[in-house]
Protein backbone atom coordinates (compact mmCIF):
# COMPACT_ATOMS: atom_id res chain seq x y z
CA UNK A 1 0.00 0.00 0.00
CA UNK A 2 1.07 3.18 -1.08
CA UNK A 3 1.59 5.76 1.53
CA UNK A 4 1.23 9.34 0.19
CA UNK A 5 4.03 12.53 1.52
CA UNK A 6 0.85 14.45 3.18
CA UNK A 7 0.31 10.81 5.58
CA UNK A 8 4.27 10.96 6.24
CA UNK A 9 5.41 12.98 9.43
CA UNK A 10 8.18 10.98 10.73
CA UNK A 11 11.72 11.49 8.46
CA UNK A 12 15.17 10.83 8.55
CA UNK A 13 17.54 13.77 9.34
CA UNK A 14 19.85 14.45 7.19
CA UNK A 15 23.38 13.97 8.36
CA UNK A 16 24.25 17.37 8.73
CA UNK A 17 21.45 18.10 11.38
CA UNK A 18 22.66 14.61 12.81
CA UNK A 19 26.13 16.16 12.93
CA UNK A 20 24.31 19.36 14.75
CA UNK A 21 22.77 17.47 17.34
CA UNK A 22 25.38 15.46 18.16
CA UNK A 23 27.83 18.29 18.34
CA UNK A 24 25.07 19.54 21.40
CA UNK A 25 26.00 16.41 23.58
CA UNK A 26 29.79 16.32 23.03
CA UNK A 27 30.76 19.82 21.84
CA UNK A 28 29.84 21.61 25.41
CA UNK A 29 32.92 24.28 25.59
CA UNK A 30 36.22 24.57 23.49
CA UNK A 31 37.46 22.18 26.72
CA UNK A 32 35.70 19.56 25.03
CA UNK A 33 37.56 20.13 21.80
CA UNK A 34 40.51 19.84 23.67
CA UNK A 35 39.60 16.80 25.65
CA UNK A 36 38.44 14.60 22.45
CA UNK A 37 41.80 15.32 20.50
CA UNK A 38 43.91 14.56 23.11
CA UNK A 39 42.76 11.60 23.61
CA UNK A 40 42.99 11.08 20.10
CA UNK A 41 46.48 11.61 20.00
CA UNK A 42 46.85 9.64 23.32
CA UNK A 43 44.85 6.36 21.86
CA UNK A 44 47.49 7.19 17.94
CA UNK A 45 50.01 5.92 20.65
CA UNK A 46 51.95 9.63 20.37
CA UNK A 47 55.15 10.25 22.42
CA UNK A 48 54.66 13.71 22.12
CA UNK A 49 51.18 15.87 22.26
CA UNK A 50 51.15 19.92 22.29
CA UNK A 51 48.25 22.47 22.39
CA UNK A 52 48.10 25.62 21.58
CA UNK A 53 44.65 27.89 22.48
CA UNK A 54 43.80 31.33 21.14
CA UNK A 55 41.63 33.58 23.10
CA UNK A 56 40.34 30.56 25.72
CA UNK A 57 40.30 28.26 22.16
CA UNK A 58 37.36 30.40 21.24
CA UNK A 59 39.55 31.55 18.18
CA UNK A 60 41.59 28.66 17.79
CA UNK A 61 42.49 25.15 18.82
CA UNK A 62 45.42 23.27 17.55
CA UNK A 63 46.44 19.47 18.75
CA UNK A 64 49.71 18.14 17.11
CA UNK A 65 51.14 14.60 18.11
CA UNK A 66 53.75 12.23 16.80
CA UNK A 67 51.76 9.76 16.31
CA UNK A 68 50.57 6.82 13.86
CA UNK A 69 49.06 9.14 11.56
CA UNK A 70 46.45 8.01 9.12
CA UNK A 71 46.03 6.95 5.25
CA UNK A 72 44.28 9.36 3.17
CA UNK A 73 41.38 6.94 2.85
CA UNK A 74 41.20 6.81 6.97
CA UNK A 75 42.03 10.66 6.97
CA UNK A 76 38.59 11.20 4.75
CA UNK A 77 36.63 8.82 6.66
CA UNK A 78 37.34 10.41 10.08
CA UNK A 79 35.15 13.07 9.80
CA UNK A 80 31.87 10.55 9.07
CA UNK A 81 29.72 9.90 12.29
CA UNK A 82 30.22 6.64 13.90
CA UNK A 83 33.47 6.07 12.08
CA UNK A 84 36.17 4.88 14.41
CA UNK A 85 39.18 2.44 14.07
CA UNK A 86 39.00 1.58 18.60
CA UNK A 87 35.75 -0.86 17.51
CA UNK A 88 34.16 -3.35 15.57
CA UNK A 89 31.71 -5.05 17.39
CA UNK A 90 29.44 -5.15 20.31
CA UNK A 91 31.83 -7.10 22.31
CA UNK A 92 34.46 -4.86 21.62
CA UNK A 93 32.56 -2.44 23.90
CA UNK A 94 32.98 -4.90 26.70
CA UNK A 95 37.22 -4.66 26.20
CA UNK A 96 38.23 -1.15 25.49
CA UNK A 97 41.38 -0.09 26.27
CA UNK A 98 41.34 3.02 23.90
CA UNK A 99 40.08 6.38 25.37
CA UNK A 100 37.99 6.82 22.61
CA UNK A 101 35.44 4.56 20.86
CA UNK A 102 32.28 6.21 19.80
CA UNK A 103 33.73 7.63 16.46
CA UNK A 104 31.60 11.35 17.24
CA UNK A 105 34.13 13.42 17.81
CA UNK A 106 35.82 14.87 14.47
CA UNK A 107 32.45 14.49 13.10
CA UNK A 108 30.62 16.85 16.00
CA UNK A 109 33.52 19.39 16.15
CA UNK A 110 33.29 19.79 12.31
CA UNK A 111 29.75 20.09 12.55
CA UNK A 112 30.08 23.50 13.96
CA UNK A 113 33.78 25.30 13.15
CA UNK A 114 36.13 25.15 10.39
CA UNK A 115 38.83 22.12 10.86
CA UNK A 116 42.04 21.30 9.01
CA UNK A 117 43.21 17.89 9.01
CA UNK A 118 47.09 17.58 8.51
CA UNK A 119 47.83 13.56 8.88
CA UNK A 120 50.96 11.24 7.71
CA UNK A 121 51.84 7.76 8.75
CA UNK A 122 55.70 7.37 9.09
CA UNK A 123 56.21 5.14 6.09
CA UNK A 124 54.13 7.63 3.22
CA UNK A 125 55.95 9.96 1.37
CA UNK A 126 53.03 12.46 1.44
CA UNK A 127 50.41 12.92 3.86
CA UNK A 128 46.60 14.46 3.41
CA UNK A 129 45.04 17.42 4.13
CA UNK A 130 41.19 17.60 4.80
CA UNK A 131 39.36 21.17 4.94
CA UNK A 132 35.99 21.02 6.85
CA UNK A 133 33.60 23.76 7.37
CA UNK A 134 30.21 23.28 9.66
CA UNK A 135 29.52 19.84 8.38
CA UNK A 136 30.94 20.43 4.88
CA UNK A 137 33.94 19.19 3.33
CA UNK A 138 35.97 21.12 1.43
CA UNK A 139 38.88 20.23 0.38
CA UNK A 140 40.74 17.11 0.28
CA UNK A 141 44.79 17.22 -0.86
CA UNK A 142 48.08 15.11 -0.73
CA UNK A 143 50.71 17.55 0.99
CA UNK A 144 54.01 17.56 2.50
CA UNK A 145 53.64 17.12 6.70
CA UNK A 146 55.46 15.98 9.40
CA UNK A 147 54.50 12.41 10.75
CA UNK A 148 51.61 12.06 12.98
CA UNK A 149 48.32 14.24 12.98
CA UNK A 150 47.51 18.27 13.40
CA UNK A 151 44.18 19.58 13.73
CA UNK A 152 43.20 22.77 14.01
CA UNK A 153 40.32 23.82 15.03
CA UNK A 154 38.51 28.14 14.28
CA UNK A 155 35.67 29.71 14.49
CA UNK A 156 33.82 27.26 17.00
CA UNK A 157 30.08 28.01 17.63
CA UNK A 158 30.46 30.67 15.09
CA UNK A 159 27.23 29.80 13.31
CA UNK A 160 25.48 28.83 16.52
CA UNK A 161 25.05 32.59 17.72
CA UNK A 162 23.39 31.25 20.99
CA UNK A 163 25.98 28.51 22.04
CA UNK A 164 28.45 31.58 21.41
CA UNK A 165 27.31 33.82 23.40
CA UNK A 166 26.72 31.67 26.34
CA UNK A 167 30.65 30.96 26.13
CA UNK A 168 32.38 32.24 29.46
CA UNK A 169 35.03 34.77 29.70
CA UNK A 170 38.61 34.15 27.36
CA UNK A 171 39.62 33.77 31.45
CA UNK A 172 37.07 31.16 32.37
CA UNK A 173 37.26 28.84 29.05
CA UNK A 174 41.32 29.19 29.06
CA UNK A 175 40.90 27.83 32.79
CA UNK A 176 39.07 25.08 31.60
CA UNK A 177 41.23 23.92 29.00
CA UNK A 178 43.88 24.30 31.63
CA UNK A 179 41.78 21.64 33.51
CA UNK A 180 41.37 19.15 30.57
CA UNK A 181 45.16 19.27 29.72
CA UNK A 182 45.83 18.58 33.06
CA UNK A 183 43.41 15.29 33.38
CA UNK A 184 45.02 13.87 30.18
CA UNK A 185 49.02 14.68 31.58
CA UNK A 186 48.39 12.83 35.02
CA UNK A 187 47.41 9.42 33.74
CA UNK A 188 50.12 9.15 31.13
CA UNK A 189 53.19 10.31 32.59
CA UNK A 190 55.25 8.54 29.81
CA UNK A 191 54.53 10.71 26.81
CA UNK A 192 55.85 14.26 26.71
CA UNK A 193 53.09 17.11 27.12
CA UNK A 194 53.11 21.01 26.02
CA UNK A 195 50.54 23.61 26.17
CA UNK A 196 50.48 26.90 24.94
CA UNK A 197 48.01 29.95 25.08
CA UNK A 198 48.31 33.25 22.97
CA UNK A 199 51.84 32.15 21.91
CA UNK A 200 52.98 31.32 25.73
CA UNK A 201 54.06 28.27 26.94
CA UNK A 202 52.76 27.44 30.30
CA UNK A 203 53.06 24.04 30.76
CA UNK A 204 56.19 21.61 29.11
CA UNK A 205 55.92 18.19 30.95
CA UNK A 206 58.65 15.81 29.27
CA UNK A 207 58.33 11.82 29.92
CA UNK A 208 58.93 10.86 33.64
CA UNK A 209 57.58 8.86 36.59
CA UNK A 210 53.90 9.60 38.47
CA UNK A 211 55.69 11.45 41.24
CA UNK A 212 57.31 13.61 39.04
CA UNK A 213 54.97 14.23 36.98
CA UNK A 214 52.74 15.53 40.26
CA UNK A 215 55.46 17.50 41.64
CA UNK A 216 55.75 19.26 37.91
CA UNK A 217 52.65 20.45 38.13
CA UNK A 218 52.15 21.33 41.66
CA UNK A 219 55.63 22.99 42.51
CA UNK A 220 54.00 23.44 45.72
CA UNK A 221 53.88 20.74 47.07
CA UNK A 222 56.74 18.60 48.87
CA UNK A 223 57.71 14.46 48.03
CA UNK A 224 57.05 14.51 52.03
CA UNK A 225 53.73 15.66 51.67
CA UNK A 226 52.78 12.86 49.60
CA UNK A 227 51.38 9.59 50.79
CA UNK A 228 52.17 6.52 48.02
CA UNK A 229 49.20 3.93 48.04
CA UNK A 230 49.61 0.98 45.76
CA UNK A 231 47.64 -2.35 46.44
CA UNK A 232 46.77 -5.35 44.16
CA UNK A 233 43.67 -7.26 44.66
CA UNK A 234 41.93 -9.68 42.85
CA UNK A 235 39.45 -7.75 41.18
CA UNK A 236 41.10 -4.35 40.76
CA UNK A 237 44.28 -2.95 41.51
CA UNK A 238 45.04 1.10 43.07
CA UNK A 239 48.16 2.88 43.03
CA UNK A 240 48.85 6.71 43.04
CA UNK A 241 49.59 9.35 46.24
CA UNK A 242 47.48 11.22 48.91
CA UNK A 243 48.37 14.67 50.12
CA UNK A 244 49.02 14.89 53.67
CA UNK A 245 45.83 16.99 55.16
CA UNK A 246 48.68 19.47 57.16
CA UNK A 247 49.57 19.82 53.24
CA UNK A 248 46.19 19.99 51.90
CA UNK A 249 45.19 23.46 50.37
CA UNK A 250 42.80 25.31 52.38
CA UNK A 251 39.37 24.62 50.80
CA UNK A 252 40.50 22.43 47.96
CA UNK A 253 37.51 21.37 45.94
CA UNK A 254 38.63 18.29 43.36
CA UNK A 255 40.36 14.77 43.91
CA UNK A 256 41.91 13.30 40.72
CA UNK A 257 40.26 9.56 40.25
CA UNK A 258 41.31 7.55 37.37
CA UNK A 259 39.57 4.29 35.88
CA UNK A 260 41.86 2.41 33.66
CA UNK A 261 43.84 6.09 32.90
CA UNK A 262 40.53 8.13 32.25
CA UNK A 263 40.00 10.44 34.71
CA UNK A 264 36.14 9.57 36.04
CA UNK A 265 33.80 10.89 38.25
CA UNK A 266 32.22 8.66 40.33
CA UNK A 267 30.31 9.63 43.60
CA UNK A 268 30.16 6.37 45.45
CA UNK A 269 34.31 6.11 45.36
CA UNK A 270 34.87 9.30 45.82
CA UNK A 271 32.68 9.75 48.91
CA UNK A 272 34.68 6.82 50.36
CA UNK A 273 37.61 8.68 50.07
CA UNK A 274 36.57 11.94 51.75
CA UNK A 275 34.65 10.04 55.04
CA UNK A 276 38.27 8.86 55.77
CA UNK A 277 39.73 11.74 55.55
CA UNK A 278 36.75 14.03 57.43
CA UNK A 279 38.14 14.35 60.87
CA UNK A 280 41.55 15.12 59.71
CA UNK A 281 40.55 18.47 57.75
CA UNK A 282 39.07 21.83 58.65
CA UNK A 283 34.96 21.82 57.19
CA UNK A 284 34.74 22.07 53.55
CA UNK A 285 38.12 21.47 52.67
CA UNK A 286 38.26 17.95 50.19
CA UNK A 287 40.93 15.82 50.19
CA UNK A 288 43.20 16.62 47.42
CA UNK A 289 44.52 12.77 45.89
CA UNK A 290 45.52 10.83 42.54
CA UNK A 291 44.34 7.38 42.63
CA UNK A 292 44.86 5.46 39.43
CA UNK A 293 42.41 2.03 39.46
CA UNK A 294 42.91 -1.04 37.21
CA UNK A 295 39.74 -2.45 36.42
CA UNK A 296 38.98 -5.67 34.17
CA UNK A 297 37.48 -3.99 31.11
CA UNK A 298 34.69 -6.37 30.92
CA UNK A 299 33.47 -4.82 34.72
CA UNK A 300 33.83 -0.88 33.91
CA UNK A 301 31.39 0.69 31.38
CA UNK A 302 32.23 4.12 30.57
CA UNK A 303 29.46 4.39 27.65
CA UNK A 304 27.40 6.43 30.21
CA UNK A 305 27.63 9.92 28.51
CA UNK A 306 28.97 11.30 25.50
CA UNK A 307 32.10 12.94 27.29
CA UNK A 308 32.24 9.32 28.56
CA UNK A 309 33.28 10.78 32.66
CA UNK A 310 30.83 8.50 34.33
CA UNK A 311 31.45 4.81 34.89
CA UNK A 312 29.60 2.32 36.67
CA UNK A 313 31.50 -1.17 37.86
CA UNK A 314 30.04 -4.42 38.38
CA UNK A 315 31.74 -4.93 41.63
CA UNK A 316 30.83 -0.90 43.35
CA UNK A 317 30.26 -2.36 46.32
CA UNK A 318 33.36 -4.04 47.04
CA UNK A 319 35.49 -1.76 45.87
CA UNK A 320 34.06 1.26 47.31
CA UNK A 321 34.73 -0.93 50.57
CA UNK A 322 38.47 -2.11 49.74
CA UNK A 323 39.25 1.34 48.40
CA UNK A 324 38.37 2.89 51.35
CA UNK A 325 40.29 0.31 53.58
CA UNK A 326 43.40 1.08 51.42
CA UNK A 327 43.26 4.62 51.80
CA UNK A 328 42.58 4.37 56.00
CA UNK A 329 45.69 1.86 56.16
CA UNK A 330 47.68 4.39 53.91
CA UNK A 331 46.90 7.04 56.37
CA UNK A 332 47.31 5.34 59.47
CA UNK A 333 51.15 4.24 58.13
CA UNK A 334 52.17 7.76 57.13
CA UNK A 335 51.27 8.33 61.50
CA UNK A 336 48.80 11.10 61.10
CA UNK A 337 47.01 12.53 64.27
CA UNK A 338 43.66 13.15 64.30
CA UNK A 339 43.25 16.54 66.11
CA UNK A 340 40.89 16.90 68.98
CA UNK A 341 39.50 20.29 68.18
CA UNK A 342 39.87 22.15 64.71
CA UNK A 343 38.28 25.05 65.14
CA UNK A 344 37.87 26.81 68.71
CA UNK A 345 34.32 26.65 70.43
CA UNK A 346 32.39 30.13 70.65
CA UNK A 347 30.15 30.04 73.57
CA UNK A 348 27.21 31.82 73.63
CA UNK A 349 26.73 31.98 77.58
CA UNK A 350 28.66 34.28 80.34
CA UNK A 351 30.59 32.44 83.13
CA UNK A 352 29.33 32.43 86.56
CA UNK A 353 31.45 31.93 89.44
CA UNK A 354 30.78 28.72 91.34
CA UNK A 355 29.39 29.63 95.08
CA UNK A 356 32.28 29.42 97.38
CA UNK A 357 34.71 30.26 94.74
CA UNK A 358 36.94 33.39 94.80
CA UNK A 359 36.62 36.16 92.43
CA UNK A 360 39.07 37.68 90.35
CA UNK A 361 40.42 41.15 91.22
CA UNK A 362 38.65 44.13 89.16
CA UNK A 363 40.60 45.24 86.25
CA UNK A 364 42.18 48.19 85.72
CA UNK A 365 39.82 51.01 84.19
CA UNK A 366 41.24 52.83 81.28
CA UNK A 367 41.06 56.67 81.48
CA UNK A 368 38.89 58.52 78.88
CA UNK A 369 41.00 60.44 76.55
CA UNK A 370 40.64 62.93 73.93
CA UNK A 371 40.94 61.12 70.75
CA UNK A 372 40.13 62.81 67.11
CA UNK A 373 36.72 61.76 66.28
CA UNK A 374 37.15 58.44 64.37
CA UNK A 375 35.69 58.03 61.19
CA UNK A 376 32.26 56.34 60.56
CA UNK A 377 32.33 53.11 58.46
CA UNK A 378 28.73 53.54 57.10
CA UNK A 379 27.64 57.36 55.98
CA UNK A 380 24.68 58.57 57.76
CA UNK A 381 24.97 57.45 61.10
CA UNK A 382 22.84 59.47 63.38
CA UNK A 383 24.71 62.45 65.93
CA UNK A 384 26.52 61.45 68.45
CA UNK A 385 25.51 60.94 71.85
CA UNK A 386 28.65 59.98 73.96
CA UNK A 387 28.05 57.18 75.98
CA UNK A 388 29.47 55.97 79.67
CA UNK A 389 31.87 53.09 79.12
CA UNK A 390 34.77 51.33 80.88
CA UNK A 391 37.40 49.04 78.83
CA UNK A 392 38.36 45.72 80.51
CA UNK A 393 41.29 43.88 79.59
CA UNK A 394 41.96 46.59 77.11
CA UNK A 395 39.67 44.03 74.78
CA UNK A 396 36.44 43.93 76.25
CA UNK A 397 34.14 47.34 76.57
CA UNK A 398 31.59 48.25 79.26
CA UNK A 399 28.99 50.34 77.75
CA UNK A 400 25.77 51.50 79.04
CA UNK A 401 23.19 53.03 76.78
CA UNK A 402 20.10 54.59 77.88
CA UNK A 403 18.98 52.19 80.35
CA UNK A 404 21.05 49.06 78.51
CA UNK A 405 24.36 47.74 80.24
CA UNK A 406 25.96 45.93 77.23
CA UNK A 407 29.42 43.55 77.47
CA UNK A 408 31.51 44.09 73.75
CA UNK A 409 34.05 42.19 72.39
CA UNK A 410 35.99 44.49 70.76
CA UNK A 411 38.03 42.37 68.26
CA UNK A 412 34.97 40.80 67.36
CA UNK A 413 32.68 43.66 67.01
CA UNK A 414 35.52 45.45 64.10
CA UNK A 415 35.77 42.16 62.52
CA UNK A 416 31.80 42.04 62.10
CA UNK A 417 31.98 45.75 60.66
CA UNK A 418 35.40 45.18 58.38
CA UNK A 419 33.85 41.84 56.60
CA UNK A 420 30.34 43.75 55.95
CA UNK A 421 31.99 46.22 54.76
CA UNK A 422 33.99 44.43 52.20
CA UNK A 423 30.73 42.22 51.57
CA UNK A 424 29.48 44.90 49.67
CA UNK A 425 29.38 45.99 46.01
CA UNK A 426 30.42 49.74 46.90
CA UNK A 427 33.99 50.54 45.24
CA UNK A 428 36.66 50.68 47.92
CA UNK A 429 40.16 52.99 47.53
CA UNK A 430 43.04 51.44 46.94
CA UNK A 431 46.00 52.38 48.93
CA UNK A 432 49.28 51.57 46.85
CA UNK A 433 52.15 49.60 48.68
CA UNK A 434 55.53 50.79 48.58
CA UNK A 435 57.13 47.38 48.04
CA UNK A 436 54.93 45.07 45.72
CA UNK A 437 54.45 41.53 47.18
CA UNK A 438 55.11 38.87 44.25
CA UNK A 439 54.66 35.33 44.24
CA UNK A 440 54.83 32.86 41.55
CA UNK A 441 51.69 30.80 40.39
CA UNK A 442 50.58 28.05 38.13
CA UNK A 443 48.52 28.69 34.48
CA UNK A 444 45.32 27.87 36.50
CA UNK A 445 45.99 30.08 39.30
CA UNK A 446 46.59 32.88 36.70
CA UNK A 447 43.56 32.02 34.39
CA UNK A 448 41.32 32.70 37.75
CA UNK A 449 43.12 35.55 38.66
CA UNK A 450 42.50 37.10 35.50
CA UNK A 451 39.10 36.60 35.98
CA UNK A 452 38.84 37.99 39.11
CA UNK A 453 40.43 41.10 38.50
CA UNK A 454 37.93 43.46 37.72
CA UNK A 455 36.05 42.19 40.95
CA UNK A 456 39.39 42.34 43.09
CA UNK A 457 39.67 46.20 41.89
CA UNK A 458 36.48 47.38 43.15
CA UNK A 459 37.38 45.70 46.69
CA UNK A 460 40.66 47.88 46.95
CA UNK A 461 42.88 45.00 45.73
CA UNK A 462 45.13 45.39 42.45
CA UNK A 463 46.67 42.18 41.03
CA UNK A 464 48.92 41.94 38.00
CA UNK A 465 49.37 38.73 36.30
CA UNK A 466 52.41 38.66 34.79
CA UNK A 467 53.34 35.74 31.88
CA UNK A 468 50.90 33.84 33.77
CA UNK A 469 53.94 32.83 35.69
CA UNK A 470 53.60 35.54 38.21
CA UNK A 471 51.51 37.44 40.65
CA UNK A 472 51.81 40.99 41.99
CA UNK A 473 49.89 42.73 44.42
CA UNK A 474 50.15 46.50 44.12
CA UNK A 475 47.71 47.81 46.41
CA UNK A 476 45.38 47.10 49.24
CA UNK A 477 42.21 48.28 50.68
CA UNK A 478 42.47 52.08 51.89
CA UNK A 479 42.73 51.76 55.69
CA UNK A 480 44.39 48.78 56.33
CA UNK A 481 47.78 48.35 57.41
CA UNK A 482 50.39 47.56 54.50
CA UNK A 483 51.44 44.43 56.87
CA UNK A 484 48.78 42.06 56.10
CA UNK A 485 49.31 42.90 52.23
CA UNK A 486 51.17 38.72 52.58
CA UNK A 487 48.38 37.83 53.67
CA UNK A 488 45.81 38.43 51.52
CA UNK A 489 48.12 37.39 48.64
CA UNK A 490 48.51 34.01 50.42
CA UNK A 491 44.41 33.73 50.34
CA UNK A 492 43.94 34.73 46.58
CA UNK A 493 46.69 32.33 45.61
CA UNK A 494 44.74 29.28 47.70
CA UNK A 495 41.65 30.52 45.71
CA UNK A 496 43.20 30.31 42.60
CA UNK A 497 44.57 27.08 43.03
CA UNK A 498 41.05 25.42 43.13
CA UNK A 499 39.30 23.71 40.42
CA UNK A 500 36.86 26.43 39.67
CA UNK A 501 36.65 29.68 41.52
CA UNK A 502 34.06 28.84 44.53
CA UNK A 503 30.97 30.57 44.38
CA UNK A 504 32.00 32.25 48.10
CA UNK A 505 35.41 33.23 47.39
CA UNK A 506 33.96 37.07 48.32
CA UNK A 507 33.17 36.05 51.61
CA UNK A 508 36.50 34.15 52.35
CA UNK A 509 38.42 36.84 51.08
CA UNK A 510 35.97 39.60 53.14
CA UNK A 511 36.57 36.94 56.29
CA UNK A 512 40.57 37.20 55.75
CA UNK A 513 40.36 40.56 55.14
CA UNK A 514 38.34 41.35 58.82
CA UNK A 515 40.86 38.77 60.94
CA UNK A 516 44.02 40.13 59.62
CA UNK A 517 43.07 43.60 59.03
CA UNK A 518 41.56 44.10 62.83
CA UNK A 519 43.92 45.62 65.33
CA UNK A 520 44.23 45.37 68.88
CA UNK A 521 42.28 48.10 70.30
CA UNK A 522 43.91 51.26 72.05
CA UNK A 523 44.03 51.80 75.69
CA UNK A 524 43.14 55.36 75.37
CA UNK A 525 39.98 54.59 73.76
CA UNK A 526 38.53 57.87 72.81
CA UNK A 527 34.03 58.20 73.89
CA UNK A 528 33.85 59.48 70.21
CA UNK A 529 35.47 56.03 69.04
CA UNK A 530 33.48 53.61 71.15
CA UNK A 531 30.66 55.46 69.57
CA UNK A 532 31.14 55.21 66.13
CA UNK A 533 32.51 51.76 66.72
CA UNK A 534 28.45 51.26 68.16
CA UNK A 535 26.42 52.69 65.74
CA UNK A 536 28.60 50.58 63.01
CA UNK A 537 28.24 48.06 64.90
CA UNK A 538 24.40 48.81 65.11
CA UNK A 539 23.95 48.73 61.48
CA UNK A 540 25.34 45.51 60.42
CA UNK A 541 23.16 42.96 58.97
CA UNK A 542 24.58 40.30 62.08
CA UNK A 543 25.89 42.34 64.59
CA UNK A 544 25.75 39.49 67.54
CA UNK A 545 28.09 37.21 66.53
CA UNK A 546 31.70 37.91 64.43
CA UNK A 547 32.01 36.23 60.92
CA UNK A 548 33.52 33.31 62.79
CA UNK A 549 30.71 32.72 64.34
CA UNK A 550 31.86 34.32 68.02
CA UNK A 551 29.44 36.43 70.40
CA UNK A 552 30.27 40.08 69.78
CA UNK A 553 28.01 41.43 72.61
CA UNK A 554 25.61 40.54 75.74
CA UNK A 555 23.16 42.34 77.43
CA UNK A 556 23.80 42.69 80.90
CA UNK A 557 19.92 42.79 82.12
CA UNK A 558 19.08 42.82 85.69
CA UNK A 559 17.53 39.48 85.75
CA UNK A 560 21.19 38.11 84.47
CA UNK A 561 22.95 40.02 87.43
CA UNK A 562 20.78 38.86 90.15
CA UNK A 563 21.43 35.57 88.61
CA UNK A 564 24.94 36.07 88.54
CA UNK A 565 25.44 37.56 92.06
CA UNK A 566 22.83 34.85 93.36
CA UNK A 567 19.66 37.32 93.88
Amino acid sequence: MNTSALEQRIRVLPESVINQIAAGEVVLRPASVIKELGENAIDAEAHTISIWTEQGGKTKIQVTDDGIGMSPVDATLCFERHATSKIETVKDLHRLLTKGFRGEALASIAAVAEVDLYTRRPQDVLGTHVKMAFGEKRLVEPTRCAPGTTVIVQKLFARLPVRRKSLRSDATEHRHNLQEFLRMAYPHPERHFRFYHNNSLLYDLPPTDLLRRILAIHPDIRPEDLVAVEERLAHFSVQGYLVLPEATPPQNREGFLFINRRYIRHALLQQAIAQVYKPLLPEETRPLYWLFLEVPPAEVDVNITPSKTEARLLRELEIRAMLQSIVRRAVATAQLVIPENWLNSATDTLAVPAPGSEMQSLPKFSPVSSAPLAPALFPGASPRVIPEYLLLYGRYLLLQKASEVWLVDLLGAQQRILYEKYMRAIPISPQGLLFPIHAHITPLQAAHLSELRPHLERMGLSVEVREEKEAILHSIPAGLSPAIGSALLDELLRLSAEEDIPPDWRERLALQIARQGTLRPSQNLSPEAVETLWQDLSQCAEPEYSPTGRRIRFLLTEEMLGRLFQQ
